[in-house]
């Protein structure tokens, strides 16, 4: 199987709580084992969404298409989408990080407004290995939430 990996982001529609959270990312890793999915979910303060999804692309492209059509969030934005060599988050059916301050996605992000149409111009020559690494390095420095963190099965 090649894998295939889809990288999106969104803004909440409301205001997320720890339960919230948790009940999402249950329901997200049941499913995403049964579709030999893995991935992470980034959550900001301000209720911005940042999500890896790695797979098979059939499997990847349902998945997100599901996902862009919840009403929970608006503004889902496919910031890179493509061929994968290895999966970055292979120990993870949904790994999850909550960022500690509203500014850590722009940053992850190269501080671009995603609302505006050519917001990637200037990225793609190398966004497509530079988004992947600097999310993978960046839940690695960021601390876990004890409550919300996938367990080892």
């Amino acid at each position: 199987m090649s894998l295939y990996h889809l990288i999106y982001e969104s803004r909440a529609t409301q205001s997320f709580t720890d339960r919230d959270l948790l009940e999402l990312l249950r329901h997200s890793r049941g499913f995403n084992a049964q579709r030999n999915l893995t991935g992470l979910l980034l959550y900001s303060p301000g209720g911005r969404f940042l999500q890896v999804l790695e797979g098979a692309q059939a499997e990847v492209e349902a998945v997100y298409q599901r996902i862009s059509q919840d009403a929970r969030h608006t503004a889902c934005v496919v910031l890179l989408a493509g061929p994968l060599a290895t999966r970055r988050f292979a120990e993870w059916r949904m790994g999850f990080r909550a960022t500690r301050h509203l500014t850590d996605l722009a940053a992850l992000l190269g501080h671009v407004d995603t609302a505006s149409p050519d917001f990637l111009l200037p990225l793609l020559p190398k966004l497509s290995t530079s988004l992947l690494d600097r999310i993978f390095d960046y839940v690695h420095h960021v601390p876990v939430h004890a409550l919300l963190e996938e367990q080892a099965a």
